[in-house]
């Protein structure tokens, strides 16, 4: 290889020179390549912003869509679950429903069948031509119109009216006619009706006899017949002595004023008191007023009528619509051939997606548990008449009605020469003396209720008021002081005025009044004097028997319930519940009882107007008196301060327990379940915690259900008594329970 040329000093210089050139255009293209680099490096940060924003975005709605498919499994979760549990519990309950249903039915046709082969004489009431029969022969037959024969037919006639009354409450809707409740009606009204009159026949009779009846000392009529349904009392002015003021019925604890007038005249006395009230029944505030509520149609809107230029233009538009149709169907054709190439290039992401839509639709299938609409409550009307009448929707009438009547005597048998000679009446009659004290006639009315009577010396031709002073009935407890009243035949309702100078002595049960009429009496009583309760516990004794303790505002009452019957076991302290205590019965005749012996602890539909109670959802009440019923012979349950407290209506609030020994619990062993349409389950929180709290109880979670609650947590021996429970025990339970609405009325 030869050798390089040696370079001129001048061509080094020369080659330096461009070197430099070359590097200072080097730099120069650097720097302005940086100036032109920095917008560059703004735009990929703000690139790598974005795609960080849109991942974490992208993140959260996958996170948001897993919690919510994770939020719809434990959905469809719980709704699988609530289904079969509410499946279980309504076989259980249905199939409890069937046996009883099927177990009445045949007491009804062995009872039809018992009343069929009857031979003691009796009619049937049921049976039109028996009993039109009955009534007509008694109405014909005047030998036997004395007193006892009387008593005695009207034990039967009694008996019979309570047969009716007793079939239209036993017979369930479907098996009667609106036909036969009528005539069950109708010959109940016969009857009574034949009772008043036979009574009124034996006291014309026993007046007739008024002189051979007399008192040898004080030569009056003084007469007392008592049967275990009716007390008979007559006294009759014989003797005409000025001088007596009063007398007294001894049987009926009952003394009576008798003012001058009526001293002087042939007038007799009548005081009639049967343990029934054959007259609220006729009354209108006896039964609830329920508010008629008018449901409007909606209205269709008028479609206005087309004008004729209006129907021109459709006519012209419909060519134009003709002529687009074509271009309609090229246009509809344009998504499907994209969505045809969307397929194609995207086919795989929608192949991933649809198994996911499908697994939501799927999941989405699942039905929930149908449940029953909660009712509209029902709305009452006020009771909107005079003041002084008795509304019987707040008052009940007890220890039955008394008659306080004032009839004339009747003329007497004289005896003259060997004769003895009596004032024919044809027909006899017995005639009622109408009788207004001067205090009515004379007084403003508002001085008639005010008691602000003038203190008038008494002259012959005076009407006073009649002071009455009557031992109350010794089967009724009175609470607080009665009330009294008068019945308006006319009217047909109660009213109080009239009444003035009323005072009760408590202890030894003297109630004393002046009344300005003669007439039918009743003693009243509030129908909601131990309303609301104070509290109360349902505790199991064992299996198929249990004691529910109410604490009312008054009283605190035990019923014992074991199998299909029930009693009243306390109060034991009070002699006028002597004759129902410990006395074994169903539960309709238990609340008839109570209520008659002057307890009552039974609301009836309309008692929210006259008490202030825990406005609570009917559905789930009902529904946890039947569980509580189902679960009675294993656990206890009690009222709890959290029910009041707890605003909303949809949830229910009550203390239970596991009690299989017969024992009070203690305080510790209580626990708190919340029920609502949906849910129950047991609280963290006791009853002596100062704050609510819904959370769950540890080692416990929620179930559709109460039954399922319990059994969830129970012992092996407590769901053997459950299992082992009988459907008339149940049903007993259950019946007691909805008729004192303790969960709403605590």
């Amino acid at each position: 290889m030869p050798p390089k040329p040696k370079l001129s000093k001048a061509e080094k210089e020369k080659i330096k020179a461009e070197e430099d050139l070359r590097k200072a255009a080097e730099e120069d293209i650097v720097v302005e390549g940086s100036r032109h680099s920095k917008p560059d490096m703004f735009a990929n940060a703000e690139e790598e912003q974005k795609a960080k924003q849109e991942e974490e975005l992208k993140e959260k709605k996958k996170k948001e869509k897993e919690e919510e498919a994770e939020k719809k499994k434990r959905e469809n979760e719980e709704k699988k679950d609530r289904k079969v549990e509410m499946t279980q519990l309504n076989a259980i309950l249905s199939s409890n429903k069937e046996a009883l249903q099927n177990l009445h039915d045949e007491r009804r046709k062995q009872m039809k069948w018992n009343r069929y082969m009857r031979c003691d004489g009796s009619p049937d009431p049921t049976v039109q031509g028996e009993i039109n029969t009955y009534i007509n022969l008694r109405l014909e037959d005047t030998d036997h119109d004395d007193v006892e024969s009387v008593f005695k037919a009207s034990e039967l006639d009694t008996k019979l009216i309570d047969e009716l009354n007793f079939l239209l409450e036993d017979t369930p809707p479907e098996e009667i006619t609106e036909k036969e409740i009528h005539l069950y009606n109708e010959t109940k009204e016969e009857l009574q009706s034949l009772m008043k009159k036979k009574m009124d026949s034996a006291t014309l009779h026993l007046l007739q006899e008024a002189t051979d009846r007399a008192d040898p000392e004080t030569f009056n009529l003084q007469f007392e017949l008592k049967s275990p349904d009716v007390c008979l009392s007559i006294w009759g002015n014989l003797s005409k002595n000025p001088r007596i003021k009063s007398f007294e019925f001894g049987k009926q604890g009952l003394t009576f004023e008798i003012p001058r007038v009526l001293c002087l005249s042939d007038c007799a006395i009548r005081v009639l008191d049967p343990k029934y009230d054959h007259y609220s029944p006729t009354c209108k505030s006896y039964y609830p007023r329920r508010k008629i509520v008018h449901v409007e149609a909606p209205a269709e809107e008028a479609k206005p009528e087309e004008s004729e230029e209006n129907k021109e233009e459709k006519k012209d538009e419909e060519p134009e619509e003709k002529e687009k149709e074509p271009t309609t169907e090229g246009e509809q054709s344009k998504p499907d051939l994209m969505a045809a190439l969307a397929e194609l290039e995207g086919g795989p992401k929608e192949e991933e997606e649809e198994p996911e839509k499908k697994e939501e639709e799927k999941e989405e299938e699942i039905e929930e548990y149908e449940e029953p609409k909660t009712p509209e409550p029902l709305e009452y009307e006020d009771f909107e008449e005079e003041e002084d009448v008795v509304d019987l929707r707040a008052n009940d009438i007890v220890g039955g009605v008394f008659h306080f009547n004032l009839m004339s005597l009747p003329p007497q048998p004289k005896t003259m020469n060997k004769w003895i000679v009596t004032r024919l009446v044809d027909p006899p009659e017995l005639e009622y003396i109408e009788y207004v004290a001067d205090s009515v006639t004379q007084l403003p009315k508002e001085n008639q209720s005010s008691g602000n009577t003038p203190v008038q010396g008494e002259k012959r031709d005076e009407k006073p008021a009649i002071g009455i002073t009557m031992k109350l009935p010794g089967h009724v407890l009175f609470s607080e002081e009665p009330l009294i009243a008068r019945w308006d035949y006319k009217k047909k309702y109660w009213r109080q005025d009239g009444f003035t100078d009323m005072s009760y002595d408590e202890d030894n049960r003297i109630f004393s009044f002046k009344t300005a009429y003669f007439g039918t009496f009743a003693l009243l009583q509030d129908s909601h004097l131990n309303m609301p309760f104070q509290s109360w516990e349902l505790r199991p004794h064992r299996t198929n028997a249990c004691v529910l303790t109410i604490i009312a505002a008054i009283v605190e009452v035990e019923i014992e319930i074991k199998d299909a019957m029930c009693c009243l076991s306390k109060p034991d302290d009070r002699p006028e519940l002597d004759g129902i205590r410990n006395k074994w019965v169903t539960p309709k005749e238990l609340i008839k009882i109570m209520k008659e012996a002057g307890i009552n602890l039974f609301p009836a539909e309309d008692s929210s107007k006259y008490v202030s109670i825990q406005n609570k959802n009917s559905i789930v009440t009902n529904w946890m008196y039947e569980q509580m019923a189902l679960l009675s012979s294993a656990m206890a349950f009690s009222w709890s301060k959290w029910n009041s407290e707890m605003e909303t209506s949809d949830k229910v609030l009550f203390q239970g327990s596991e009690a299989l020994e017969d024992e009070p619990l203690l305080e510790e062993d209580w626990g708190i379940y919340l029920a609502t349409k949906k849910r129950t389950m047991k609280l963290k929180c006791t009853e002596f915690d100062e704050e609510f709290s819904e959370d769950y109880a540890e080692g416990t979670t929620f179930r559709s259900n109460l039954y399922h609650v319990v059994l969830n947590q129970c012992s092996e021996e407590a769901k053997e008594r459950i299992n082992n429970s009988s459907y008339q025990y149940v049903d007993c339970v259950e019946q007691i329970l909805k008729a004192t609405k303790i969960l709403t009325y605590s």
